[in-house]
């Protein structure tokens, strides 16, 4: 007996129709595992007759997905925070029920993802480190990336342009006469080195030669950024010759270089300047006010979730890189060179 069509049908009517469950239609509609051999041709033949369009309108749904990111981001992070909200609006507009599993550490989400804990589609939330991203790919996983990129580029992403928003950073400096400025980061992820990148550019392009041991600071891995950049740079500012300028790898780390220098007695901006790296509002309210390069997480969220349903609708299409503009915002942290 031939199944009636229906006007747009959902995934409920594609279930009760084929006489399984929603969870199965979502299996064979994403190319899933767990759906018997049977099963699954008795669903496709569903689809079919009731003319299911993934696209056709918001009572749709495309599917399901996984957000995997680290617990740092989500407990207390502005910016990521900013990026879970876009995420969820775009995610409900789109029809796309997606989940959360948030990791300790990157090895712990590595683990997971070899161990096919998770599956796809994925996407990766400020994770971009090689052996993850090799993880998703060696299991063949759909994945996007959202503030980050594969350099091997086999998985999409969306981030800022980092690079050229260092280097924009690093431009506004050495226009106020600033030659010995110092750049506080960690170099562990490939977004992260292309703010060094950009640093370093910047810096060539004004004659100024790149020395890593005076302008570039480590920060190593800490679970609280701001307190380190605190610590860490309290350390340096003690030691000859103190930099005339601060540019940091964002603005949670640049409020704690903030803290650092007025500890020792050293004027904000007179005495050194600071600029920070994302525009996130508690910059506004910083004594005072933050320099910095403004992004918009918003459009990284709602990006993201778009490029995701593209690679669910569209397994085979070419992988993307797509990046966002951002804007430098002087404010008060930044002037002219003391020397």
């Amino acid at each position: 007996m031939a199944t009636s069509r229906t006007t747009n049908p959902t995934l409920k009517d594609i279930a009760k129709a084929a006489g399984v469950s929603v969870a199965a239609v979502s299996k064979v509609l994403n190319n899933r595992e767990g759906v018997g051999e049977d099963t699954r041709q008795r669903i496709l033949t569903t689809i079919d007759e009731l003319g299911y369009n993934g696209r056709a309108g918001r009572d749709s749904i495309v599917g399901s997905a996984t957000i995997l990111t680290l617990e740092q981001y989500v407990t207390n992070d502005a910016f990521y925070g900013e990026i879970l909200e876009s995420v969820k609006a775009a995610s409900l507009r789109s029809g796309l029920d997606i989940g959360i599993s948030v990791y300790r550490s990157a090895t712990d989400m590595r683990v997971a993802v070899e161990k096919s804990t998770v599956g796809g589609p994925l996407m990766l939330m400020g994770v971009d480190q090689p052996d993850i991203v090799d993880a998703v790919i060696d299991r063949g996983l759909t994945g996007v990336i959202v503030n980050g990129m594969d350099r091997s580029m086999q998985l999409t992403s969306v981030s800022p342009d980092y690079h050229f928003g260092a280097a924009l950073a690093t431009q506004h400096l050495i226009s106020l006469g600033h030659k010995d400025i110092l750049h506080v980061t960690h170099p562990y992820r490939e977004s992260i080195r292309r703010r060094i990148d950009g640093f370093r550019n910047a810096l060539e392009e004004a004659g100024i030669a790149f020395n890593p041991e005076q302008h570039i600071l480590d920060l190593g891995a800490p679970q609280n950024i701001s307190l380190a950049a605190r610590d860490i740079v309290l350390q340096r500012l003690k030691h000859e010759p103190v930099p005339t300028a601060i540019f940091c790898m964002n603005d949670m780390v640049a409020l704690g270089a903030m803290q650092a220098a007025q500890s020792l007695g050293l004027s904000v901006p007179d005495d050194i300047s600071i600029v920070g790296f994302d525009g996130l509002s508690i910059g506004e309210y910083a004594t005072p006010p933050l320099t910095s390069v403004q992004t918009n997480r918003a459009s990284l969220g709602e990006i993201g979730v778009s490029l995701l349903v593209e690679r669910i609708n569209q397994p085979t299409a070419a992988v993307q890189r797509v990046t966002t503009g951002g804007k430098l915002i002087v404010r008060r942290s930044s002037t002219t060179s003391p020397r």
